[in-house]
């Protein structure tokens, strides 16, 4: 069960993908974290047809998890088993459809459209350099910073099924929620078509630095860290109800609570995957302890925390 055709339902489809995989992928030097177990199975598909020939092929029965750069995710130690696919740079195509209406790649980097933004003269994506991964996993989690999200600047979203076939979804079909879309993990993003309106490219390029200056002062640096660990409530900001319960700096294994940034848990180096998750569940003890506030992982956990 070591090959990517002990995982495919039409073996022979093997000898179509171009694509890269990887058995037992240890998910470390991916993660923004740096740290987590091993991926019984990773494909890096080649391209949108690559993938699409892969999902056609694929076996009913193998778990399926879909990643964009490991930037809100914790993976256990004990590992994640089935099939991770990791969306590749490839994915980042961009084209413009009118004026201020853009169709970009699933794989592209947020940072990367907000400073294509000035290029375009297109307002409002200008909150996307301070989102931490790609434009797919910010759609299904309608991320968002500093008064906007996702859900402000998407029109329809393309995306392809478990079993191949290409679908598109419009906004109102996807009843975006606070850090939540309804989009199945059965289904995997390829492309969005965002929109924005007219601005001039030094009133961009003007928000644009403002807001990388605010995260760089507001937000701990040289540290690994998968950004926002919690979701706000709907009265308190995570980070204030963290400081409140004197938690500022607490440190668990080698993950710690930012002092600089307390909704952030850092790697001081050698942090296991448990440090985060343990470090958390006190976060959230506390808070509803002090407050009788219960909040809520924004962080993705996947897989099994059994080592063994």
């Amino acid at each position: 069960m070591n090959s990517l055709s002990s995982i495919l339902k039409i073996p022979a489809a093997k000898r179509e993908l171009k694509g890269r995989f990887f058995y037992k992928k240890s998910v470390k030097n991916l993660s923004w974290f740096k740290t987590g177990g091993i991926l019984e199975y990773l494909y890096i598909p080649k391209n949108e047809n690559d993938l699409t020939i892969l999902l056609e092929s694929l076996s009913p029965d193998i778990d399926l998890n879909i990643f964009g750069k490991f930037s809100n995710v914790l993976i256990r130690d004990g590992g994640l088993s089935g099939l991770s696919i990791l969306i590749p740079s490839d994915f980042k195509k961009i084209t413009q459809i009118d004026n201020y209406t853009v169709n970009v790649g699933s794989g592209s980097l947020d940072k990367y459209i907000a400073k294509k933004s000035i290029d375009y003269e297109i307002g409002g994506l200008e909150f996307l350099i301070g989102i931490p991964g790609t434009i797919g996993g910010g759609v299904i989690m309608n991320a968002g910073c500093y008064g906007s999200e996702f859900k402000d600047i998407i029109l329809d979203v393309d995306l392809i099924s478990r079993d191949g076939k290409k679908i598109k979804k419009k906004l109102n079909d996807i009843n975006f929620s606070y850090r939540n879309s309804q989009i199945s993990k059965n289904f995997i993003i390829t492309s969005v078509t965002i929109k924005g309106y007219k601005k001039d490219k030094e009133k961009i390029e003007k928000k644009i630095k403002a807001i990388k200056k605010k995260r760089i002062s507001s937000q701990p640096q040289g540290f690994p860290t998968g950004g926002s660990t919690f979701k706000n409530t709907k009265n308190y900001k995570a980070w204030e109800l963290i400081e409140r319960s004197g938690l500022s700096g607490l440190k668990y294994g080698d993950a710690m609570i930012s002092d600089v940034h307390n909704n952030f848990l850092i790697n001081l180096g050698n942090a296991k995957a448990s440090d985060f998750e343990n470090l958390g569940n006190i976060i959230l003890n506390r808070v509803k302890k002090e407050f009788g506030i219960t909040m809520n992982w924004e962080i993705q956990i996947l897989g099994s925390d059994d080592t063994n």
